[in-house]
């Protein structure tokens, strides 16, 4: 009796530290990915595959943290590439009050490095531009969906 039950806690505790083991690699097979599964827009990769497969962000949430800084804007394109030193993210949001933001999420930190909403005219311009971008991707995905 004793010895079984301690084949039982043994059982118990091996599948207790693999569950522990694949839990974080499962949480990271996303990071260094640049492509976004919640969204219909892809991140453009401007940077070498080495240099994206580096990133700690992935684009998934780096498109959630641009969206949260640009005032539950939705995304119309994005781009994984380098500036000034920083691999960054660059986000173009579509925002409620139909203006246009870029918001650029450093890939290795998640901060925003740069949060800007355009006014006026190149509001205008630029909202129209992004709005068929996102149309656009919208209507990819849905083709490539099964």
């Amino acid at each position: 009796m004793q010895m079984e039950h301690n084949l039982m806690k043994t059982a118990l505790l091996t599948l207790a530290l693999a569950v522990v083991v694949a839990a974080p690699a499962a949480a990271q097979s996303t990071i260094g990915r640049a492509q976004t599964s919640a969204s219909a827009v892809k991140v453009k990769n401007e940077v070498s595959a080495s240099l994206a497969s580096s990133v700690k962000i992935s684009a998934d949430s780096a498109l959630s943290i641009a969206r949260t800084a640009a005032d539950s804007g939705e995304v119309s394109s994005a781009e994984l590439k380098m500036d000034d030193k920083h691999l960054v993210y660059q986000v173009k949001l579509l925002n409620k009050s139909k203006r246009a933001s870029e918001v650029d999420v450093d890939a290795m930190t998640g901060a925003v490095i740069r949060n800007t909403q355009f006014g006026g005219l190149k509001s205008t311009v630029v909202h129209n531009r992004e709005n068929k971008k996102l149309l656009n991707a919208k209507r990819d995905s849905a083709k490539t969906s099964p």
